[in-house]
């Protein structure tokens, strides 16, 4: 081969490598990207599934301050660790409007939370340390066994009143509904390095 059709066809594969490692730079970041964001969705149609099926067993009366009930939301959580240091918190909180009679049965001659939004109950389950609900937090002082909130509390103490929730859903006085806020971090999904990549995702049913 004369020596100019070697020189040709070098510069020929050298012209080669660089556009297959120019293309490479492009498609290797698009399907991981791609890959990532599949194992996202379905990870929170997971969360969102989990927080659902609790929701509606919470609804139904189901107490999960007891081991057994949290123990059916762990084995439904499949992806997501529900331990106080894992990646997901559950809140579940029972919302009622006060009317005159639950201040009269508190023994109370004066009733500020009157019409209000209150929490009369709250549980956690999860690492709490990812989520603060927007409608706020009961302190601790006011939660007593099972989570329940004493009605002289949730009565009076402004603390206890679900900030904004008449936005979400407008209750008449003596209605009650419940609630369960959950937040699901994906760690692990950042394997390419990108900022919130990862991420997390919040989601809330009431009934």
């Amino acid at each position: 081969m004369p020596a100019h059709l070697r020189v040709r066809a070098a510069r020929r594969r050298g012209v080669a490598t660089l556009e297959l490692a120019l293309a490479a730079s492009f498609t290797i970041p698009l399907l991981l990207g791609v890959g990532a964001i599949g194992i996202r969705l379905g990870r929170t149609l997971q969360a969102t599934q989990l927080t659902r099926d609790v929701a509606h067993m919470y609804a139904l009366g189901a107490d999960f301050s007891l081991a057994g009930t949290q123990a059916i939301a762990t084995t439904l959580s499949r992806d997501f660790d529900l331990s106080s240091t894992g990646h997901a918190v559950l809140l579940f909180s029972r919302i009622a409007k006060v009317q005159q009679t639950d201040c009269t049965g508190a023994g109370l001659h004066t009733c500020p939370n009157l019409n209000l939004p209150v929490f009369t109950q709250r549980i956690t389950m999860g690492n709490t340390a990812l989520l603060t609900s927007q409608f706020g937090t009961p302190p601790a002082a006011y939660v007593g066994s099972g989570g329940n909130i004493a009605s002289v509390n949730y009565c009076q103490q402004t603390l206890l009143i679900a900030a904004g929730f008449d936005s979400v859903l407008a209750l008449a006085a003596g209605q009650t509904a419940t609630m369960v806020e959950g937040y699901f971090a994906m760690p692990d999904i950042n394997f390419l390095g990108f900022p919130n990549s990862g991420g997390g995702y919040y989601v809330r049913f009431l009934f």
